[in-house]
């Protein structure tokens, strides 16, 4: 249950954050789509599926978990 707190909801994910999480993980996809090579495709895809999984684990709450993700997936990658 979503309760406030000086006119802040808790519990409740900001609309924004959600919608760059959206944007980061289409981005990441995008990218997977565009790979040179079909291995290089699959070990995106699997990095992004492994980051989507943490977002649902470990202490962080869901609205800090999803900004985590951001961050992340617009964070420049080294080539594997």
């Amino acid at each position: 249950m979503a309760g406030t707190d000086g006119g802040q909801l808790h519990g409740l994910v900001d609309e924004q954050t959600v919608y760059g999480a959206l944007d980061a993980i289409d981005e990441a996809l995008e990218q997977a789509l565009i790979a040179p090579s079909e291995r290089e495709q699959r070990w995106q895809l699997n990095q992004l599926r492994g980051l989507l999984r943490t977002v649902r684990s470990g202490n962080l709450s869901l609205d800090e978990g999803l900004g985590r993700l951001i961050r992340i997936l617009q964070t420049p990658t080294i080539e594997q």
